[in-house]
Formats: structure tokens, sequence, C-alpha cells
């Protein structure tokens, strides 16, 4: 760890901790309520520091805080000489002739007059000995303006914390916080601080970009090129060239519709900032008057003319300001008036109705939406991650622990009603986040401001990214860093499709978190660099990366893979997202399979687009459907007798409620599952099946859950199938395995395992449905669709699947056997081998109808069925050994050097799966 960043963390834990103990004190001590206390206690510690940075920058004189301390002397008769003599600083701060220039209360809301502050009496000890031991960091080097940047983003969060434990008089400290996983916290206040190496690419690829384009127009309208302009003959027209761009910049806008903490803004300023200096530097060179003041002048063109921002949270707009100002003091200079450039705002909606700080671009923005091109040239930034529809969990998460650790939707909403009664502050509180969400969600929804993005479970930033589309000029350039499933998503569909039937996008750079660029967010979340372009500016092609770890991977000219609009439909015929691949070789697979074989349904035929009759249902929803599932205890005292793993009294039975963490491919007993009270994030924990008890065709798995066989029925429609075909919706394209499906029996099955049904093939033809779903070159394809954790219906749809008629055909290895009688066999072998899937196996009419658990016949099995499907989609063995090479199942721990290597290269399973290929391969 360097030493700036010790000093940071170091730094950021006093200020957080004394922070706390100020609006603590404010707040009991000194009678103001929670908001009050938290806006003075930010205010009088924002005035610090920035007294204290401009100390160290030398915008001000040195040692100005313990000068202001050592006066203090003067005042001995007061009870609190040092407090007495910060007032007086603050106030220095303010007036002509002193610190700066006189500083307008309108135009700084840092050192204006503020009768809380100005009337406040505190003690010398602890207080003035905080504002003293923040002085003494180096603001110089290693408490510079980066570090200062992640404090602020971290600060604002925090904010929101104190605001939570302080309405229950809650101890909201860091070594007393109610436990709580960190993702959901961080996404409850819908801020990620946006590490600077991300904020310094988006700002290249917009605004950098940007001011090329337009200092390239200018040098077009002049007519001069980069030789000319060299010429001393051609002085006076490289004077005016330079003075126009000088103009050029000086329309330059960009925007951050959320700045949080303004961390984009000091990126967008810093880049800027040096092409501001360029031109001057070049018009000194060429002798042209008033450069020197120019050059100085600078902070305040930037500040004048080209940075907007709008936040939610007051204490969020003013720390942008805050920052702002850090960077930009100057000796003897007056503070910019950013009131009208850094506003508050709910940047979302125009309905004050919906939300107090709603406002209107155009007239929050007068200057940018007016003329011949409306709008901002870069919008740019990194959008709050949070679903609009209030989340029960997360909004207890640190008030109310207790009902945020209740799994059970309906014993959660229980504890929620008696808050009525026990807490009815936070129970109003909950009541009215609750309204303000639905009315948030009504708004977006009605009001046509957002036909792209406003469906489904709406997400804020996928509303930001639609808003950046409409508020950025015709001619200018988009930059988010927004989760990457705004490519991928259905709910997102419509608004890629759009922006890639327009021609729009210029770049989306996919990135895991590996390298816990967000540290607390899971690493295997995957997150986008996304640059698009105005209505007017078009690309046939874009420029793809993804599973990038690091910015620094970007560089890598074989990560980078073109895509057009064409390809996206070619894919993803009936949404038009985007796949993701890891390399250009993945990219031509894929694309030689889509040519080859039909995805389940295509959405766009008006007949022969769903062959196998496929349709998708969640038998019963986890959540809403609580209030009808119930546990073994509750069975017990209403006298239920067990059986295997059913329930029985008298005619009533209660069947296993089957979910996703129970099964594997072709096993529907996997894991038993058990409940840990103790984690209540998941407090269903699997016991995984022994080898011993999967060869004991009596043993079945036990859920924690148990449903009643008539609502089974119901939800079922009255069909009876001998087995149901699920699979497991929560996956990862960086997990093991992405697509994994198996047989159930009939029984209760929760939405995370998600059932198909068919109509018309048969049993065995469905035994190959599922052979193709488990199949490794099915999977390969399927995690280049899964951009988050879902493999949701409508990606299952867009796969490459076999119709059942493909089945009818001679195996091309075995000209005795049809594909049906050859990959249903061996279905059914790995699939029968316990008595409650009996009924499939006789269905089916397979013998024995319970085969074995023996695990070598079983890899074998596995081995051959995945061969046979690489056989069928057309793969060469280079493309073969290329899959295999990116499953952690079926690659070594080495990679290969060389083509000639990978098959060594490759695990047992791998080299059994190639054995397999060649075999089949040697016989067709």
């Amino acid at each position: 760890m360097t030493r700036q960043r010790q000093v940071g963390d170091e730094f950021y834990e006093y200020y957080s901790g004394h922070r706390l103990r100020l609006i603590r004190h404010l707040h009991a001590n000194k009678g103001f309520d929670i908001e009050t206390a938290i806006r003075v206690g930010q205010k009088l510690i924002d005035r610090v520091l920035f007294i204290a940075f401009c100390e160290g920058r030398g915008v001000i004189q040195p040692r100005t805080i313990e000068t202001a301390v050592g006066r203090a002397s003067r005042l001995a008769k007061v009870r609190n000489p040092v407090w007495r003599s910060f007032l007086e600083l603050f106030r220095a701060v303010g007036c002509p002739g002193r610190l700066f220039r006189k500083i307008d209360s309108h135009h700084s809301s840092l050192f204006g007059t503020d009768d809380l502050i100005d009337g406040l009496d505190l003690d010398d000890v602890p207080w003035t000995d905080l504002f003293r031991r923040l002085a003494r960091y180096d603001y110089a080097r290693e408490v510079n303006v980066d570090v200062l940047g992640q404090l602020f983003e971290r600060s604002v969060a925090e904010l929101e914390r104190l605001r939570e434990g302080a309405l229950l008089a809650k101890d909201t400290s860091h070594t007393e916080a109610p436990m709580m996983p960190k993702s959901p916290q961080r996404k409850l206040f819908g801020i990620y601080y946006t590490p600077v190496e991300f904020t310094s690419a988006i700002v290249a690829y917009t605004v950098d970009e940007v001011v090329a384009e337009r200092l390239e127009a200018v040098r077009r309208a002049h007519k001069l090129t980069d030789e000319q302009l060299r010429e001393p003959r051609k002085a006076k027209a490289a004077k005016a060239f330079w003075r126009a761009c000088l103009e050029a910049m000086k329309r330059v806008t960009v925007c951050d519709p959320a700045c949080g903490g303004g961390a984009f803004l000091i990126e967008a300023y810093e880049a800027i900032y040096r092409h501001y200096a360029h031109i001057l530097t070049e018009l000194q060179n060429l002798g042209a008057r008033n450069t020197m003041e120019l050059c100085e002048a600078i902070p305040d063109l930037i500040l004048a003319h080209n940075l907007y921002g709008v936040d939610l949270q007051p204490e969020a707009v003013e720390t942008a300001q805050l920052a702002l100002w850090l960077r930009t003091a100057q000796p003897g200079g007056a503070l910019a008036d950013l009131s009208s450039h850094i506003i508050c705002g709910n940047s979302l909606t125009e309905d004050p109705a919906v939300h107090a700080r709603a406002m209107k671009w155009q007239e929050a923005f007068p200057r940018v939406f007016s003329g011949d091109h409306p709008g901002f040239d870069c919008v740019i930034g990194n959008p709050p991650w949070e679903r609009l529809k209030l989340q029960e969990r997360e909004f207890f998460a640190l008030a109310a622990p207790e009902i945020a650790s209740t799994v059970n939707a309906a014993d959660r909403r229980r504890r929620i009603a008696k808050l009525k009664t026990a807490n009815p502050a936070l129970h109003a509180r909950y009541l009215d986040a609750q309204s303000s969400a639905e009315r948030m969600l009504a708004y977006v929804r009605r009001c046509e401001r957002f036909p792209l993005s406003a469906s489904g479970d709406i997400n804020a930033y996928l509303l930001f990214a639609e808003l950046a589309a409409q508020i950025v000029a015709p001619h200018g350039r988009v930059g988010l860093l927004v989760p990457s499933g705004i490519a991928t998503d259905k709910t997102s569909a419509r608004f890629f499709e759009a922006i890639m039937a327009g021609k729009r996008l210029h770049r989306l750079y996919d990135f895991e978190n590996r390298r816990r660029v967000f540290p607390d967010v899971d690493g295997r979340f995957k997150f986008t660099i996304l640059d698009f372009g105005g209505s007017e500016v078009r690309r046939d092609t874009a420029d793809f990366v993804f599973f990038a770890h690091g910015v620094e991977e970007l560089e890598e000219r074989k990560r980078h893979i073109p895509l057009s609009a064409a390809d996206m439909k070619l894919m993803n015929p009936n949404t038009g997202t985007c796949p993701i691949f890891r390399d250009r070789q993945s990219a031509e697979i894929t694309r030689a399979v889509y040519r080859r074989v039909p995805v389940l349904i295509d959405r766009n035929r008006k007949q022969g687009g769903n062959p196998w009759g496929a349709r998708f249902m969640t038998m019963f929803h986890q959540t809403n459907d609580a209030e009808l599932f119930t546990t073994a205890d509750e069975l017990k005292r209403k006298r239920y007798q067990v059986d295997r793993n059913r329930w029985t009294k008298g005619k009533s039975t209660y069947l296993p409620l089957y979910e996703a963490k129970m099964v594997q491919a072709y096993d529907h007993r996997a894991a038993s599952v058990e409940v840990v009270e103790a984690n209540w994030v998941r407090q269903g924990q699997t016991v995984e099946t022994t080898l011993v008890e999967h060869q004991n065709p009596e043993h079945l798995a036990m859920p924690r859950w148990w449903v009643n066989a008539e609502v089974v029925a119901e939800r079922l429609k009255e069909q009876t199938p001998p087995a149901l075909l699920c699979y497991k919706d929560v996956t990862s394209p960086t997990n093991q395995r992405t697509m994994i499906a198996s047989f159930i029996p009939p029984a209760g099955v929760v939405n995370s395992a998600p059932l198909v049904f068919t109509e018309g093939p048969s049993l065995r033809r469905q035994c190959c449905l599922l052979a193709n779903l488990n199949s490794l070159a099915y999977d390969f394809i399927a995690r280049q669709k899964v951009g988050n954790v879902h493999l949701n219906f409508f990606i299952v749809e867009q796969l490459p699947t076999f119709p059942p008629d493909a089945y009818d055909d001679r195996c091309p290895w075995s000209s005795k056997q049809t594909l049906e009688r050859w990959i249903s066999n061996r279905v059914l072998k790995l699939s029968c081998t316990a008595d409650d899937m009996k009924p499939l196996a006789e269905a089916c009419g397979f013998e024995p109808p319970v085969h074995k658990w023996k695990p070598a016949e079983r890899e074998q099995l596995l081995a051959e069925l995945d061969a046979a499907y690489f056989v069928l989609y057309g793969l060469e063995r280079d493309d073969v050994l290329h899959v295999l090479s990116t499953f952690q199942g079926t690659r070594g721990e080495q990679r290969a050097a060389s083509e000639s290597e990978a098959q060594d290269a490759l695990s047992p399973a791998g080299r059994r799966i190639v054995d397999a290929y060649d075999a089949l391969t040697r016989q067709s």
C-alpha cells in the first residue's frame, strides 16, 4: 500500500469519526434537528478543509489556522477563545483585502453569512483540536485532489447512513453498525466512488475527442494545415486560428447529471485545462497579447463556460462545489459562483408533485439548450445503480436489521406492520419512502420521456442513460460507467437496440470486478464504459472489449472486437441485445453457429419460429408466494406424517419445493437445503449429496419448504408429466457452467429454477432438448449472452437450439441409430438414478427404470454427449479445443503456449471430451 493510500485511509477514518461526533453533539446538545446538525457540522468541516488545503497549495499564507489559534489570547476573557478566533477566521475569508476578495454569500454557500454557525457556541476542546488536526495533513502531496475526491464520494454516502441511525437514536459508528453486506449498503445509497483510471478513460473518450473534433472543425474553417500554422509568414492567420480555438473551447459544455462529489467534473476540468493551456501556449509563442492574464484566468473560464452538474442530494452538490473550489483556488482570487452550474435537482423528473426537487433541463441551463444545436457537448458520469422499486431488505438494513434479516417475505411484511405501534417514526418513514418510489415509478412510466427504458424492473442507471441520449447535443458524446446489463438485459434491450440501429455507439468496454475496483461489490459483477454519440453521430461498427479487469488491458489490440447492428440481429434476433465475447475467435465461432442452427424461439417469424412449442414457467415466486410455503416444523405441529420428502395427512399432501441450489446437470438430488438463521443474506444453505447417498436410489433431496400438492396441480393446469424440465436461473458467465438443466419429479418449484414445457415432441425428444441445453457447445454460446447473474427467458429463447425434427436423422457416427435414440439413452442413464424418477424411465420405455449411479460411467456419458453436440454444431477440432480452454472444468492448470499443446493443456475431463470427439468424427 502506498504512503498516499495509507495517509488517505488514516485521514478518512479521522475525518469520518470526528465529523460523526460533531454532528451528534450538535444534535444532542445544541438542539439542532438531524438535518440541520448534518448541514452545520458538514459546513464547518468543509470550511476548515478548504482553508487547510489552500494553505498546503500556497493559495493563502502557510500556518493560517495555527495563526488563528495563536491569536486566541486576545480573547482570553471569553470561555472559548480558540473557537471565537476560528469564527473570526471564517469571516476573514470573505472580507476584502484579507485572505480572499469579497465572497458574496449568495455566490458561496461555504463562507457566506450563516446565522447558525455565526451564533454557534462550541467548546475549544475537543472541537477546535479537530480543526487543528485536520490542518496538519500534507495537502500538497499526500492528501491531494484525488484523495479528497474519494473522501467526498464516501462522505456523501455516509451522511445517508447517519440519517438512518439517527432516526432510531442508534449508534452508527463503524464498530457498532448493524451487520450487513456492503454491496447492498452501497446500492442503498446509489453511490459508488469511481476510481480515477475510469474517470480519466471516460473523459478521454468524450471530452478530449470532442475538443479535438471542434478544433479540427476550426482548422478546416480557417483552411490551414499543420505545416502552415508553423510558417512565420502565416503568423497572423495562425493567431486568428488559435483565438478562434479559444472561443471554440468556451462553447464546449460538459455535464454530469448525477455528479455526486464531483469526481467526473474534476477530471473533465483537468482535461479542459490542458486544452486551454495548449492553445494559450501557441498564442504566447506567436507573441499574442494578454496571454499571461488569460493563462491565469483558465480556471475562471472553465467554471464559467464549460462545467455543469446536477445531483439530488444537497450535500453532494456542496461537496462537488467544494471540490472545484479546492482545485481552482488562487492567491487573491474570488471563489467562482457555481450556483447556476452545479445545482441541486432531480435529473429524472420535471413534475414537482413527484419530487420537490423536480427540474426542467431547458430552464435550469437555458444557455446550453438555446441555439441551433441544443444540448451538452459531453454528458459523463457514473449514475446510481439502483432499482426504483423500494427494496425492503435494503431499506431496513441499517434502521431495523432484524427486519432486513427476515428472508421470508410474508414474515417480513408482518414485522413491518408491527412497526406501526412499535416504532411509528420508522413506519412512517417506510411508508413515505414507499410512496416516493411508487410516485417516481408511475411518473417515468407515464411521462413519455423514457420510452426506451421505463419498462420492467426499472433501474436508475438506464433512465440516466436515456436522459443522457436526450440532453447531449446532436454532435456530442456520452460517456457513462454503468452495469454491463445495459447491453445484455431485456429491460435495456430497446435502448441498446436503438443506439445500435442509429449507429451511435462508439465503444463498449466491459469489465469484471475481479480486482475489486468497487471494493464493496461482488467480484463477478460486470460493469461497462459506454460511449455513444449524439443523434447526428454515425459509426457502422462499434469497438467492443469484454471481460477486462483493468483499464490498462484496453491497450491489448487482440481484445478489441468490431461488432455491428447486423451482428446483434443475427445473434439476438428478438431483442438486438449484445453478446459478450472474450476474444475474436469466440466471436467467429458464435457467428458461424448462428448461421447453421436456428434459435429456440424466433419471434420475428410468423410461422415456424417455435418448432418445439416451447414455453417457460415460474411456478412459484419465492417472495410473492411466500404465504403458500410451509416448513417441516409447521407440518409436524399440524400432525402431518413424513414420507421420504413428502408430508401427508389423510388426502392432503405437501410436496417438496425445489430451489435451483438443489439441482445440478442431470441430477435432481444434488443437494438438500438447511436453514442457517444467522446468515440473513443466504439463510438457505446447501448440504451436498454424498457419493454413498447418490448410490442409494431411495435417498431424496430435502428442501427447506413444502407446498400443497393441490396448489402445484393448479399451477400446472392439471398437466402431470412424469418429470419436469428445469434450469438454474441464477448464474454467471464467469461460473464453471452457465446453463445447468435437469429433469425433476413433479413438485413445487420456485422462480430460481424456471420450467421449460414443450408441445408435441415425445419424452425421448425432450431428453434430447435437455442434452442440448446441458452441452458445452450450447453453454459456450450461452455465456456470450449473460450480462449479469440471470439466465433469463429472453436469453434462452435466442440461443441456437436444434429443432425436434433434427433428431429424426441418423447419427453421423452411427447409421444404425437415430440421434434421438443415441442421445436419449444417455440422458436417461444420467437422469434416472432414484426411485422418484421411475415414472420418466417407464414412460420412455427405458430399462432398468433406476440406473445405478456410477461416477466413471457418468463422466464418459457426459463426454460423449458434449462431443456429439460439438459435431452437430459443426465445430472443427481447433474450435473445440478453444471452447474447452474457456471452461474452468475442462481447461488445465497451465494455458497452452501453442495450438499443438492445446489438448495436453486440458484437464482430464477436457481430454475425455476431445477423445470422444475424435472417435465420433472418425466414425462419421
